[in-house]
């Protein structure tokens, strides 16, 4: 892979990572923005779970190894690292700052990536409408309220976790969203800016489980029928402008610090589309 290729992957695992660092914004969303949402749940499930046993039982792992698509996940990996150690303090301020503004920016592009997943459905039938109503009302309830009080035993920490990281490649649903939900958004913060590494390594235990787990199941989805997963996607997105159409509305703003930022962000993406149609192939 050349240099262009690895920082352009970099770039989209930062963008991933910072979606994931706020509520209200998936990264699945933004790996479907980026027209990368397939190849990411098809590469994670690339990843051999039974390499670690295998390397104990020093049995051979070459043909494990090698298929791994490390091309795709290594460079947005370190992405998604940079973006939450580094960037992530930024990105509180902005929205501290900006909070209008920015989500009304995200409110856009998750406008924008609706038309996007509509262009991987057939022509909506019943199994598309029935399916895109119940992603609707799946992420539109989901962010309605708070689920859990945040005991912050192991065991809650895990199921955070599970759901939590599960949840970042699902578009339409926050995995921060989901912390927030369960009560322990703030606490994983916390636990992230000290270094706490027993809560940071149950809620990573729980968040592999719950990854791999989801991800076969999504692929499982789209090879099976791709017009219908997609339409449940749909419905998960558009229900997920609750959360981030609600901030960006808050304490009755401009209408053009809503509407301007909106625009920007919609044509930002859109234009990114139609280069990535045009000039490049994914």
């Amino acid at each position: 892979m050349d240099e262009i290729s690895w920082l352009k992957r970099t770039l989209q695992g930062i963008a991933i990572g910072l979606a994931n660092v706020v509520p209200g914004i998936s990264g699945g969303t933004i790996a479907l923005i980026l027209g990368i949402y397939k190849r990411l749940i098809f590469s994670i499930n690339t990843l051999p779970l039974k390499l670690p046993l295998k390397l104990l039982k020093g049995e051979d792992i070459r043909q494990d190894w090698r298929s791994i698509d490390f091309r795709f996940l290594a460079p947005l990996a370190m992405g998604v690292i940079i973006a939450t150690i580094l960037l992530a303090r930024i990105m509180e301020h902005l929205l501290a700052s900006h909070s209008n503004a920015s989500y009304s920016f995200f409110v856009g592009l998750i406008l924008a990536s609706l038309v996007l997943v509509y262009r991987y459905m057939d022509s909506p039938g019943p199994w598309e409408i029935a399916m895109g109503i119940l992603g609707f009302a799946v992420t539109f309830l989901l962010t309605g309220g708070q689920l859990m009080s945040g005991a912050h035993t192991p065991v809650t920490i895990f199921a955070a976790g599970a759901f939590a990281i599960a949840s970042m490649i699902l578009p339409g649903i926050s995995g921060s969203s989901v912390l927030v939900l369960m009560g322990e958004y703030d606490h994983m913060l916390h636990a992230l800016n000290t270094l706490d590494i027993g809560t940071i390594m149950i809620f990573i235990s729980g968040g592999l489980i719950g990854l791999f787990g989801l991800a076969r199941l999504l692929e499982y989805l789209l090879k099976r029928s791709t017009s219908v997963t997609m339409a449940f996607i749909f419905g998960l997105v558009f229900g997920g402008l609750r959360e981030p159409l609600g901030t960006a509305l808050a304490g009755d703003p401009p209408v053009h610090m809503v509407v301007i930022p909106a625009v920007i962000g919609a044509t930002l993406l859109l234009a990114m589309e139609y280069y990535r149609y045009s000039v490049t192939s994914d």
